[in-house]
């Protein structure tokens, strides 16, 4: 067979694959293998791509570690089943092979970055970034790079180098729009002097974006807008946002009331004396939990919390809805519940080691993911001394900031539309009123308002709820807090408590009908 022959076969081959007909790839890579072993690790290695698409990971680890094994210089395998890795939550492995990788081939840029990526889910930002900068010093034009650099130095709060670098993704492919909203998040338009509005708004129109690169823009467009309180222009690009994600996703409200309905019958008082916690074994970390409803205000909150000499801030980990899914995915209520009932250090246990990856000498931690309110039973039950602290916000204030901000977070898929906000909201407060006849004074309720208004004296029965003595550092977050934090978020972190927050929905008031949770 000659050269050109092989290449067509090859062709042939890649089209297949890069037209997701998986089947038909690993059928035509197993014959291709009989008559051209000498493209063996190539057409292995496809053949675990295959498989990997098709969620089949044993098989595709199976044909990695065959490459791997007999074709060590074959760095492709090796990055494929790093990320096989990585998928199974084997993190420390991805880690250590990536980094083998690199030893081999000190410029393989994809290697460098998924590496970087890693350091940043850890959120070990200072780690991640010099990588980024390591992979852009082989080759500066690479946007991904850029932006994922850009992200790094925004949770690190360094806003001159995250421009800079948002600004470059823009320069290299003006289509990663994610940048503009980056930008966006960390730009003040009332005071900006770039063309940037005007940038984004031709951008919009010119043809060349899809339609999820046009749902971020719009987002970063209505909050341009509303920072220069033009408010009417504002809402024109959020309606245009959440329509057009709304389009996009699949979201069914049942699951949720169906989801409680599971919890309810979990933690019904015929169990409480199952769930109590005096049976479970010495625990040596305490957790502070922060959750509520997303934009009420939790960010700031566990700013306050985590200036604390004693804590040291975790983020929103998703931790433990990560650890209960995998209980909730089994079948019967009965297997659910002995699961729960038999082994109440699981979930502290399985915490415990997702939080081995953090490297601090502190005992005391905050995590602030926000959905933990629907799993406030599981804390009590399996915690030992956990707090559990819950921000609530005024009704049309919390609906206004979740219905302009970008949440691409699959939980939150009931964020771009009006009435599955508002089903939301309401059923938060009826989780709240479950746990308290379940678990009478299991948490600590702190309204948004009173945060800001009257901070001090709120801060000081936070504290003491947590049995933390005052330090005077809770007061002055935005200067001591060097904790990363969400972009989104930035801006408010950084500054002195505010209170333009309060009653903002009176600006978009007559865009929307009377809203009630």
């Amino acid at each position: 067979m000659d050269k050109k022959e092989v290449e067509e076969k090859i062709k042939i081959l890649l089209n297949y694959f890069n037209n997701e007909k998986y089947i038909d790839a690993i059928t035509r890579s197993k014959k291709l293998l009989k008559i051209l072993p000498q493209h063996e690790p190539f057409l292995l290695n496809i053949i675990g791509l295959s498989y990997q698409r098709l969620n089949d990971t044993d098989n595709a680890k199976s044909y990695f570690l065959k490459v791997i094994n007999n074709y060590p210089e074959y760095l492709q395998a090796k990055l494929n089943y790093s990320i096989v890795l990585k998928s199974e939550n084997k993190i420390k492995e991805a880690e250590l092979l990536l980094t083998r990788i690199i030893d081999q081939e000190p410029n393989y840029i994809q290697a460098i970055n998924n590496l970087a990526n890693l350091k940043k889910e850890k959120r070990d930002y200072k780690s991640a970034a010099h990588l980024y900068e390591k992979a852009l010093s082989i080759n500066k034009n690479v946007p991904i790079i850029h932006f994922n650099l850009a992200t790094c130095f925004a949770n690190l709060r360094q806003k001159k180098e995250a421009l800079f670098h948002a600004s470059e993704v823009i320069r290299l492919e003006p289509k990663l729009t994610n940048a503009d909203k980056l930008i966006s998040d960390l730009t003040n338009y009332k005071e900006d002097k770039s063309n940037h509005l005007e940038t984004m708004e031709k951008k919009l129109d010119s043809g060349i974006l899809n339609e999820d690169q046009k749902i971020i823009l719009s987002f970063a467009l209505g909050k341009a807008y509303e920072d220069k309180n033009i408010y009417e222009e504002s809402f024109k690009f959020y309606k245009l946002a959440n329509t057009k994600a709304k389009l996009r996703i699949k979201y069914d409200f049942n699951q949720e009331e169906k989801f409680f309905e599971l919890i309810k019958e979990i933690f019904n008082k015929k169990n409480n004396h199952l769930l109590n916690n005096n049976n479970i074994s010495k625990q040596d970390k305490k957790i502070i939990f922060i959750c509520g409803m997303p934009r009420s205000g939790t960010t700031l909150l566990e700013q306050i919390v985590s200036s604390h000499k004693d804590v040291m801030s975790l983020g929103e980990t998703d931790y433990l809805l990560e650890i209960t899914e995998k209980i909730f995915n089994l079948k019967e209520i009965e297997i659910i519940k002995n699961k729960l009932f038999e082994k109440k250090d699981y979930l502290y246990s399985q915490y415990l080691e997702l939080l081995s990856e953090i490297k601090n000498k502190k005992n005391i931690f905050s995590d602030k993911s926000l959905l933990n309110y629907k799993l406030i039973g599981f804390i009590h039950s399996c915690f030992q001394d956990a707090k559990i602290i819950v921000l609530k916000r005024k009704f049309e204030d919390n609906f206004l900031s979740i219905y302009k901000n970008y949440l691409p977070n699959k939980k939150l898929n009931w964020s771009f539309d009006e009435d599955d906000i508002s089903k939301n909201y309401k059923l938060f407060h009826e989780y709240l009123e479950f746990w308290k006849i379940i678990f009478p004074n299991s948490f600590f309720e702190v309204d948004y308002e009173d945060l800001v208004t009257n901070n001090k004296e709120t801060t000081k029965s936070i504290l003491k709820y947590c049995e933390l003595e005052w330090d005077d550092n809770c007061l002055k977050y935005y200067e001591q807090n060097q904790s990363p934090i969400a972009t989104a978020s930035f801006n408010q972190a950084n500054k002195p408590i505010y209170k333009s927050s309060i009653n903002s929905f009176k600006n978009f008031s007559k865009f929307f009908a009377k809203k009630n949770p």
